[in-house]
C-alpha cells in the first residue's frame, strides 16, 4: 500500500474528499497569508478563515483515529481469548471489533491479518480464508499469514476426522485420527494455535478411551 493509501484505508469517501479538500485549503490560505503579509495586508479576517480546513483535517483525522484504536483494541482481546477460549464475553467484543473494521472496509494488510487471526479463533474458518485472500502475496510471510492458513487448513482436517472417529470410533477411523495428529504434533508451529491444539487434546483422549 502507498503512504497515501494507507492514512486513508478505513476512511469513507466524504471523509477522504474532506481530508483532500482541507489540505489543499490549508495550503492556499497559508500561500495567501504570505501574500497579504509581503503587501502589508491585514491579517485577522484572513486567519478566521483556517477553522474551515481546521475541522475539515479534523474530522477524518479523529475518524482514523478511532479506527486505529479499534484495531488496537482487536488485538488486545484476541491475546486474552487465546488465554480464555471459553470467554463468551471475549468473543462477544472480538466480533463487535470484526464487524467495525469490516465496515470500514479495512485493506491494511496487518488488519486484515489481525482479522483473520480473529476469525479463526472464532471458529470461522471460511471468513479467516476470505479475509487471507485479500492480503497481497507479498505481505503474507512478513506477517505469518501464510502459516495462519496451513493452520487453518490442519485444523479443518482434523476436525473432520475426529468427528467421524466419534460417530463412529473403529480402528480405522481411529488410526487415521492418531495419525493425522501425531503429524501435528510434530509440527512444532502448530503449538501456538490454540483451537487446533483443542482439537488434538481431543483426539488424544478419544484414541485412549478406546484403546
Amino acid at each position: 500500500m502507498t503512504y497515501f493509501e494507507r492514512l486513508t484505508d478505513g476512511l469513507q469517501l466524504h471523509e477522504v474528499a474532506m481530508f483532500m479538500l482541507g489540505g489543499l485549503l490549508f495550503i492556499v490560505l497559508l500561500f495567501l497569508i504570505v501574500l497579504f503579509a509581503l503587501r502589508k495586508r491585514q491579517l485577522k479576517p484572513l486567519l478566521l478563515f483556517f477553522l474551515i480546513p481546521i475541522v475539515m483535517l479534523g474530522w477524518p483525522s479523529i475518524a482514523k483515529i478511532q479506527l486505529n484504536q479499534e484495531g488496537l483494541t482487536l488485538v488486545n482481546n484476541l491475546k486474552e481469548l487465546e488465554k480464555h477460549p471459553d470467554d463468551e464475553a471475549l468473543q462477544s467484543k472480538v466480533e463487535q471489533s470484526i464487524q467495525v473494521l469490516e465496515e470500514k472496509n479495512v485493506n491494511a494488510p496487518d488488519k486484515l491479518a489481525d482479522i483473520a487471526r480473529a476469525k479463526y479463533l472464532l471458529g470461522e474458518d471460511k471468513g479467516a480464508l476470505e479475509t487471507i485472500n485479500k492480503i497481497p502475496e507479498a505481505d503474507k510471510a512478513v506477517l505469518g499469514v501464510a502459516e495462519l492458513q496451513r493452520a487453518i487448513r490442519a485444523t479443518q482436517d482434523l476436525e473432520r476426522k475426529l468427528e467421524k472417529a466419534k460417530a463412529s470410533p473403529t480402528p480405522e477411523s481411529l488410526d487415521i485420527l492418531k495419525i493425522t495428529k501425531t503429524q501435528i504434533e510434530a509440527d512444532h508451529k502448530f503449538s501456538e494455535h490454540v483451537r487446533l491444539q483443542r482439537y488434538v487434546n481431543e483426539s488424544d483422549s478419544l484414541i485412549k478411551r478406546n484403546r
